[in-house]
């Protein structure tokens, strides 16, 4: 089997799912509501502790893709496969076209690409609230697929049933049709089991019972050889209609090998809270049927689940860098807790620090010696061979210097940014610089302010660290780019030029100043909200 040097990450071969390693990969995992609960990725750790090797990510359109990029990043380091899913298709067909436009957005594109060695995709959630007709099932998802092949997405897609993820028919006779069209053939094919005893209609099924449906469809989904896994199950279905028969479906998805995620973490089924894993969604508080998935059942979890070799070895990258993703976390000082992310340490110095309307203010009490005597820092991600721009905005009450500093958090000075000395005046001013990391990949680089030192107190706003190419990608490649530094001037081109101000995205925000060429050094207005400056030579 050559598979994995064709496939950036998993792939599908007969009805089993693949590493790139060429390592067989049974999915034993579990769904959390994120979009709505938690988007900062916190109860992940959680997760992991039951030894899952993977988590489904409740998502929607209106997620940003920042956050979903950063629960993708931890699920892979806590050791779990993750599988984003768009909830906005939930009973209507005709929103599986807007889940498709959301995987195609450019930031969502590089997501994608970035994770791509460890991602599974799950195109929409329980699309359609009736069984679509075949051919409607078929046209629609294959135009799906090859959009979204054609636009580079290698990874393996996970398609769901319709009838609010609970028909089999058409992932059984339309999915192995579908499997054959998929250029990159990486399709895995998604029933939810919301098939409650109470409800359960033998004539209209073809199945005496729950039971005899569970081993009917699993059986014949390894009969046709599809790539099938069990998406969605709990103890009850939507409103606590009883009893679904989640020990049977486990046993018999051992029993054939079939993957399956169980439905969900927890709390926050309004409706069926009996549906909650847990009671404070941390692993401890598992509780009834949810200790019994995730720890006792002999099919559950802990029993069953393998996490796939190169994720236990670490043997891969992790790719948590999107375009126009600010990687400096809270870097506009609006969180609930406006210092979350954020560390301050006093070396034998002192200073109160306030935040107020996203602008934190240093007031300087005891400036020490040594600018280290007073610090403000923060962890952050960096990747070898990439070229990122950091921004900033301060001031000061008096004019004085500030060193700002992202290197390697250790005893030994590594710098990766090279430390500037910043000159703060009285007035809000932009500082911006541009450098390529050129050490090995460091997870928990360190962004540091050293404002020892000097007694006088200062304000800081708007922080900011981005791939350079998420400008350059947007902005005209012509452009020459002339960054403010400490000088606060520019040499104009020779030709015509304007001074534009970009957003951190590459929008552009306002042209600032222009000219006929030739005028030499010029300085750079002062101006009151945050970007990045660029001179364009439009002679070129």
């Amino acid at each position: 089997m050559n598979m994995a040097s064709a496939k950036p990450g998993f792939f599908v071969q007969d009805r089993f799912l693949y590493s790139k390693d060429n390592e067989k990969v049974i999915l034993r995992g579990i769904n959390h509501m994120f979009i709505w609960t938690d988007r900062e990725g916190k109860t992940i750790p959680e997760i992991a502790k039951t030894g899952a090797n993977c988590v489904r990510i409740v998502w929607n359109t209106r997620g940003r893709v920042s956050d979903l990029d950063n629960i993708i990043t931890q699920c892979i380091s806590n050791g779990m496969i993750p599988i984003p899913e768009i909830h906005d298709t939930t009973g209507n067909w005709d929103r599986l076209m807007e889940a498709m436009e959301f995987w195609l957005r450019e930031e969502t594109l590089q997501l994608i690409t970035n994770h791509q060695q460890y991602l599974i995709v799950n195109i929409g959630n329980e699309p359609g609230a009736d069984m679509m007709d075949s051919d409607e099932f078929f046209t629609t998802y294959n135009a799906i697929v090859t959009k979204m092949r054609a636009s580079g997405i290698r990874v393996p897609l996970m398609i769901d049933a319709d009838q609010w993820g609970q028909s089999e028919k058409n992932l059984l006779e339309v999915g192995p049709k579908l499997l054959q069209a998929d250029p990159e053939h990486n399709l895995l094919f998604s029933i939810h089991m919301w098939w409650p005893t109470e409800r359960h209609d033998a004539q209209k099924t073809g199945y005496a019972t729950v039971q005899d449906r569970i081993k009917g469809v699993l059986e014949a989904s390894v009969d046709s050889k599809l790539p099938l896994i069990i998406g969605e199950f709990a103890p009850v279905a939507a409103g606590g209609i009883k009893d679904i028969p989640y020990r049977y479906i486990m046993s018999e998805a051992e029993r054939l090998n079939i993957g399956w995620l169980a439905w969900s973490w927890g709390p926050g089924n309004s409706d069926s809270p009996e549906m909650d894993m847990t009671v404070h969604s941390s692993f401890n508080t598992l509780v009834g049927w949810g200790k019994d998935v995730c720890v006792d059942n002999p099919n559950g979890i802990q029993n069953t689940s393998v996490i796939p070799t190169f994720i236990q070895e670490k043997n891969f990258d992790i790719g948590s860098q999107v375009l126009g993703t600010n990687l400096i976390q809270n870097g506009d000082f609006s969180s609930e807790e406006p210092l979350s992310n954020w560390q301050v340490d006093f070396w034998g110095g002192k200073a109160d620090v306030q935040v107020n309307q996203g602008i934190v203010r240093f007031d300087i009490k005891k400036a020490g010696k040594e600018s280290w005597n007073l610090q403000f820092k923060q962890k952050l991600s960096l990747r070898e061979g990439v070229t990122y721009i950091f921004s900033m905005r301060a001031k000061a009450d008096k004019p004085r210097t500030l060193n700002v500093n992202i290197k390697k958090d250790a005893e030994e000075y590594t710098p990766y940014a090279n430390g500037r000395i910043l000159d703060l005046s009285t007035s809000w001013q932009n500082f911006s610089w541009k450098f390529t990391m050129k050490e090995a990949s460091d997870m928990e680089a360190l962004l540091i302010y050293d404002m020892g030192g000097v007694p006088i107190s200062w304000e800081l706003c708007d922080i900011s660290l981005v791939q350079a190419r998420s400008v350059a990608d947007r902005l005209n490649r012509t452009f020459q780019r002339n960054v403010q530094k400490n000088s606060g001037y520019f040499n104009a081109p020779n030709g015509p030029w304007e001074l534009h101000l970009y957003s951190t995205k590459g929008d552009l925000l306002e042209v600032l100043d222009k000219g006929k060429g030739g005028e030499g050094m010029r300085q750079y207005p002062k101006i009151e909200r945050s970007g990045i400056m660029v001179v364009k030579d439009l002679s070129k």
